[in-house]
């Protein structure tokens, strides 16, 4: 699953490319694994983010009818800003992707694992701000690499009880470890405030 704006910055389409890679690479995943997607609109004010959001629905859409049976669709994306669901989606997810291009320090990447109780693998993008923290707990990948992030997911789907447990406690230790206050004092530190 992800949580995300829907913005060029958050690289959803990259993300939707591995999954259907994933389904096409790994025919086993197919009827027995769904991508929720919970991106909200965001600067709908703009021609370029209505065309963007467009380019997102067309693909979720494209994907959906190349690999949907009649009991199964493989992307449930939700467009609207839903902070409950949002919320409640995070505390179940196997598997969370957070592949942006580039961002300060990711919030999602945070919130996610300690809102989880499912023992929730972390794929995280290497041009998050949190990817140096996670470098040891999270699966890091290049957000420019699809086919690598499709394995990522593969990797993170195929991971055995033990391993999602070991993984998990890893994640959530390194989340409450820097807390967005001790980020944003260390921000403000470095700047000099």
């Amino acid at each position: 699953m992800r949580v995300d704006r829907i913005e060029l910055s958050k690289n959803l389409l990259r993300g939707f490319r591995a999954f259907d890679q994933l389904l096409g690479d790994h025919p086993q995943w197919r009827q027995r694994v769904v991508f929720g997607a919970f991106v909200y609109p965001s600067r709908e004010g703009l021609p370029e983010y209505l065309a963007y959001r467009q380019e997102v629905e067309g693909m979720v859409a494209a994907i959906n009818n190349r690999w949907a049976t009649p009991g199964w669709t493989p992307i449930l994306a939700d467009f609207t800003d839903d902070h409950p669901r949002s919320v409640a989606a995070l505390t179940r997810y196997d598997v969370l992707l957070v592949n942006p291009v580039r961002d300060g320090l990711n919030l999602v990447a945070k919130e996610g694992p300690l809102l989880n109780g499912r023992d929730g693998v972390l794929v995280l993008s290497t041009e998050s701000g949190a990817a140096e923290e996670f470098s040891d707990t999270a699966l890091l990948v290049n957000p420019f690499d699809v086919a690598a992030t499709a394995d990522a997911l593969h990797r993170a789907l195929s991971m055995d009880a033990t391993e999602r447990a070991t993984h998990a406690s890893g994640v959530v230790e390194v989340a409450r470890a820097n807390t967005p206050g001790t980020w944003l004092a260390a921000q403000l530190a470095a700047a000099g405030a």
